[in-house]
């Protein structure tokens, strides 16, 4: 038995989704509890120097690689409201869509650039972390989360989707 078009479409699809998953969980859980733990000029140094090395090819490839892909799912799903699986693999598209990369855009991408003139040296900036921290790391769990929920949905979708019948 082949596998269609359309589940391969959705196994990529999670896999890029639970890729991003893990990062902004370790962000949530490892990264961000680490710096709320440092003097918070130290804990600035060094997210941004974080948000400068975020910059480059291979989380790129991550992030957007699953923009893209989702954006297919949800083509592909609309396209073929017939298939067994579209609605889960429809919501679990438009789930990331909005609550991983729409957030990014409007939560942690200004806030990133907020802190990114911030003179390390002077101690009134020590305050701006402090509130950083917090509001950054609370949108940081809507993308874990919204990123968890997805990848869940994609691979119920594949599960109930994945008939050997689907035509793609």
């Amino acid at each position: 038995m082949t596998m269609p078009f359309g589940s391969w479409l959705r196994l990529a699809c999670a896999v890029w989704v639970g890729v991003m998953a893990g990062f902004f969980f370790a962000f949530s859980f490892v990264v961000m509890p680490g710096l709320a733990a440092m003097e918070p000029l130290a804990a600035l140094a060094s997210m941004q120097a974080i948000n400068l090395a975020v910059r480059n090819a291979v989380f790129a490839l991550g992030f957007f690689g699953a923009l893209i892909l989702c954006v297919a799912v949800a083509l592909h799903a609309f396209l073929r409201r017939d298939a067994p699986a579209w609605r889960l693999a429809l919501s679990a598209a438009l789930i990331y869509l909005i609550g991983a990369f729409g957030v990014t855009l409007a939560f942690n991408v200004p806030l990133n650039g907020g802190i990114a003139p911030l003179d390390t040296a002077r101690p009134e900036n020590a305050g701006a972390m402090v509130s950083y921290i917090s509001e950054w790391t609370l949108w940081n769990h809507v993308r874990t989360l919204a990123s968890l929920a997805a990848f869940v949905l994609l691979l119920l979708s594949l599960r109930f989707g994945w008939r050997g019948n689907e035509r793609s």
